[in-house]
């Protein structure tokens, strides 16, 4: 998909809190992956630290982004781990050729 944005968000669950943050990301990842505007959307988890989870996203366009925000899946998950994470940061990027 040429021009994709990527994203990368890494957010670290608050301590005893990995299981549940982790079946919270997951189920977002489905309905990500069904949306038009989505090249790709894995979950990963750090193996040097067992809080950290990572997405790494490919999307068409800012809209395309802009509407994920607004999915029942993303919004569910955003809800389900508000208070159980330690910290959260999105990086939205451009490839440089």
């Amino acid at each position: 998909m040429p021009n994709t944005i990527k994203i990368v968000a890494i957010l670290r669950a608050k301590a005893g809190h990995e299981q549940t943050v982790k079946e919270a990301l997951l189920a977002c990842v489905t309905g990500s992956r069904a949306e038009a505007g989505c090249a790709f959307y894995d979950l990963h988890l750090d193996q040097a630290d067992p809080q950290r989870f990572v997405f790494i996203e490919g999307w068409k366009d800012r809209a395309a982004i802009e509407h994920h925000k607004t999915t029942p899946h993303y919004l569910t998950m955003g809800k389900a781990v508000a208070d159980l994470l330690e910290h959260r940061e999105v990086l939205v990027l451009d490839e440089l050729k």
